[in-house]
């Protein structure tokens, strides 16, 4: 009885303190839950969601010749420079802070580095010419500076950028003949024809000189909170000659377009869909698997030298024959 009594005790103190739990679990910090549903509910690259207002990060990657992906060096390697915004470095901002990478970037061996441009997710798309301009312009160029763009626009580098793990790549620059008399002798302040120009200008031996791209526009199409599609655009009529002393104003104009285009879907125009209507190779089929039987005849026909050998031996081992051909005398 005693036990029981000691048992039903124990039971109640252990109810009384559950209960007692339960009341302090109820009673949580309204701070702490705000917190909580702000960490739910917060819209960034992550979940790739946004509302109207958020901060978009643009981050660029790799610069490197179109020839050669394998030659990679970090964007900020080119002397370019960083937009008046909050992430300027002035400001203590982000710009060429190094991104978190995660275990997919880190394979992939990418360097992302912030932009330094302030993007805005738009309540309203934005027309065209509407966008936002961003400016900002370089110290007077270096010789050190300058060659670092002449070798960028002889080899043809190319640079990658992210917005939203969605990436755009664009030129730095080109290596072409005087662009002044170009556009005023015979193609205009567009710049449209200007193959045809450097084919002649090459035709005849003319000098080329290094030009880079310092106007760039940015396109972003969304679909309600899901940033869909990004186009990046150099413009050819912004090419500046590179020279020592010059001073470089880059502009990046960002435009935000409506699109009904799925999520799901954003990284189907990244896949080389003509690739899997190629005709199959049956010639290079057909040698892979000529190559495999002869490889898998050739060892078969080493094993077969060798299980024999062992065979022979054991034949005559059970058979008695002794070294010398003469049959071993049993004691």
């Amino acid at each position: 009885a005693e036990d029981w009594q000691g048992g039903s005790k124990r039971e109640g103190d252990r109810g009384k303190g559950e209960r007692l739990g339960d009341n302090h679990t109820m009673k949580l910090p309204p701070a702490l839950i705000l917190a909580a549903a702000a960490s739910l509910t917060a819209a960034d690259e992550y979940n790739h969601k946004y509302s109207a207002g958020d901060k978009v990060d643009l981050w660029v990657n790799k610069v490197g010749p179109y020839a050669n992906p394998q030659e990679a060096y970090e964007y900020y390697i080119l002397p370019y420079c960083a937009p008046e915004t909050r992430h300027h470095p002035n400001e203590a901002g982000s710009f060429n802070a190094l991104k978190a990478h995660s275990i997919g970037e880190r394979l992939g061996g990418h360097a992302l580095r912030h932009s330094g441009h302030d993007l805005v997710y738009p309540a309203t798309a934005t027309a065209g010419g509407a966008g936002v301009l961003e400016t900002c312009t370089t110290d007077p160029l270096t010789e050190d500076q300058v060659r670092l763009f002449s070798t960028a626009a002889s080899d043809q580098w190319f640079y990658q950028m992210y917005v939203d793990d969605l990436p755009v790549w664009g030129m730095v620059g080109e290596l072409l003949p005087d662009l002044d008399a170009a556009k005023a002798e015979h193609y205009g302040s567009d710049v449209s024809h200007l193959e045809a120009a450097v084919a002649a200008h090459a035709e005849n031996g003319g000098e080329f000189k290094p030009y880079v791209y310092t106007k760039r526009t940015l396109k972003v199409s969304y679909n309600g909170e899901r940033i869909i599609k990004v186009d990046l655009t150099s413009e050819p009529a912004s090419l500046t000659e590179v020279r020592a002393g010059v001073r470089l104003k880059f502009e990046l104009d960002v435009q935000w377009a409506a699109t009904d285009v799925p999520f799901h879907s954003r990284f189907d125009r990244y896949l080389d869909h003509a690739f899997f209507k190629h005709q199959i190779h049956w010639f290079s089929i057909f040698n892979s698997f000529m190559m495999v039987l002869f490889l898998m005849g050739l060892v078969a026909l080493i094993l077969l030298r060798t299980l024999r050998k062992d065979y022979a031996r054991y034949a005559l081992s059970h058979t008695g024959v002794g070294v010398g051909g003469k049959r071993d005398v049993e004691e």
